[in-house]
């Protein structure tokens, strides 16, 4: 092959190696494919890990007698049965049978889905394969973000104190169901719709679906909420049944009712992960509404000619400190910060305010 030093990522990257693992490609292909694989062990690694990463799980040997008899007479009764463009090197070691193994699975997961699967044969012993789906909890502490990047280019930002359960399924392209407790910021590349959602995210209160979007995920407080950014958003309950949240709405719910729903700057709720915040005309008097709420502490306005100022553009910050700087710079208004961290002052009179 014209590359014979082939990375995962460009493995993962490749469409002819994407079409081999999919089971698409040409004779040609899984030919050259497996030459290259079985040339040497540093291939061979590099390839479970690639088709692991396409197909969505990692792939366990299960436990049996004769692997190359039983991973043979399951491939007469799959790929080989369907005339399958797969070629079958009968004279290779049992190291390089794992190619084969994967193949199988697949296969067997387009016919049959998700579980353990048993093909049995006349009186022989049964075959089984095992799997398919790998699931993961990340966890955050006090004061902590952690970003979990999938292949797809798709994201999930957990904020502090939370944690999500996420389950990976067989196709590379399947929903990723979401267990959320706290909060978390989802961005779902690639979507349409017409397409799968990319998130399934659960709460207490309900299933929070996405097309190609943008959105924040909520619990607190025996509800749960979810703030649209970008695209379209779907909320469905057993109850209620489903409720579309459009571009800029914040919609907060609980199992039996719709609490509350109204539009909002929505970066005021995702810059903590984005960390950026726009204005279209936002007063100084609901920006310090936000940063009471979001960051538990007092606001002042000690000027009274602050209510006339709005604020449009951006601004970019990582914390409560680069967040009111950063106004202070774009208004020029005076901000300060309390000794103890509790209370901010906005304007020009807040240098003559006692800050203890």
């Amino acid at each position: 092959m014209q590359n014979n030093n082939y990375t995962v990522q460009e493995l993962i990257q490749n469409q002819s190696f994407r079409r081999m693992v999919n089971g698409t490609a040409s004779e040609n292909e899984i030919s050259r494919w497996n030459n290259w694989i079985e040339d040497r062990e540093e291939n061979r690694a590099k390839a479970k890990k690639a088709m692991a990463e396409i197909a969505g799980f990692e792939f366990k040997d299960p436990d049996q007698p004769d692997m190359k008899k039983e991973w043979r007479r399951l491939y007469d009764t799959t790929m080989g049965k369907a005339d399958a463009n797969i070629t079958y090197l009968p004279n290779r070691n049992s190291n390089s049978l794992w190619i084969y193994r994967i193949a199988a699975v697949l296969i067997i997961g387009a016919m049959v889905g998700v579980g353990l699967y048993i093909y049995p044969e006349s009186n022989a012993p049964s075959t089984q394969v095992q799997q398919i789906t790998e699931e993961h909890t990340i966890s955050t502490g006090a004061g902590e973000h952690k970003t979990i990047t999938f292949s797809n280019g798709s994201a999930i930002t957990l904020n502090s104190n939370s944690s999500v359960t996420y389950t990976l399924g067989l196709l590379h392209n399947q929903t990723i169901e979401v267990v959320l407790e706290g909060e978390a910021y989802f961005d779902a590349e690639g979507g349409n719709e017409e397409s799968e959602p990319i998130f399934s995210v659960r709460t207490p209160d309900g299933i929070v679906r996405d097309i190609g979007t943008e959105f924040l995920v909520t619990i607190r407080n025996g509800h749960s909420s979810v703030v649209l950014q970008e695209g379209k958003v779907e909320v469905d309950n057993e109850s209620r049944g489903k409720e579309e949240v459009k571009k800029g709405e914040m919609l907060t719910f609980t199992k039996s009712e719709v609490l509350d729903r109204q539009f909002v700057n929505p970066t005021f709720y995702t810059s903590w992960a984005t960390g950026t915040m726009k204005f279209n005309e936002t007063s100084i008097e609901e920006l310090a509404k936000f940063i009471e709420l979001r960051f538990a502490v007092e606001v002042e306005l000690v000027d009274n000619d602050l209510s006339d100022i709005t604020l449009d553009g951006a601004i970019y910050f990582k914390s409560l400190e680069g967040l009111v700087r950063s106004v202070s710079e774009v208004t020029k208004i005076p901000v300060y910060q309390s000794e103890d961290r509790d209370k901010i002052y906005f304007g020009k009179d807040s240098c003559n305010v006692n800050k203890n």
